[in-house]
């Protein structure tokens, strides 16, 4: 017999504009995510998806390299660094986007969380950064 369960996934996003993301993760140029949570902690989320737009790509940037930590510093890592191939843009090929799948539980005692990125070469601009998640 199947058993049938719903869930409900959030989204947080950062959409402030980092511009020129180089070779190296900066913490002036982080993204900011607020995870919806009830009063209270800790409390476990599961981790889906990654969505980030990116903009000015110069120097011919191929890859985009993230982390994801718990600390505002980039030193509490819970996802390491992960590398995803840029897909420019079909009719701008200074625009792209890059997409995780990371699929982690993980049990937060903060509703902050942190994403730090860095090209293979050249610079870009972070346009936004979109994470899924859910209870």
């Amino acid at each position: 017999m199947a058993l049938r369960t719903n869930k409900i996934i959030k989204k947080s996003v950062d959409s402030v504009q980092k511009t020129s993301v180089g070779t190296s993760y900066a913490t002036a140029k982080k993204a900011t995510l607020a995870l919806q949570m009830p009063s209270g902690f800790p409390l476990a989320f599961h981790l889906e998806g990654l969505f980030i737009r990116l903009s000015s790509l110069n120097s011919s940037p191929t890859k985009l390299t993230i982390k994801i930590t718990t600390d505002a510093n980039g030193d509490e890592a819970i996802v390491t660094g992960t590398e995803s191939t840029i897909e420019t843009g079909v009719t701008t090929a200074t625009d792209g986007a890059v997409v995780y799948k990371i699929d982690l539980d993980y049990i937060f005692d903060s509703s902050d969380i942190y994403v730090f990125y860095k090209t293979d070469a050249g610079t870009v601009s972070v346009d936004a950064v979109e994470l899924t998640y859910h209870e």
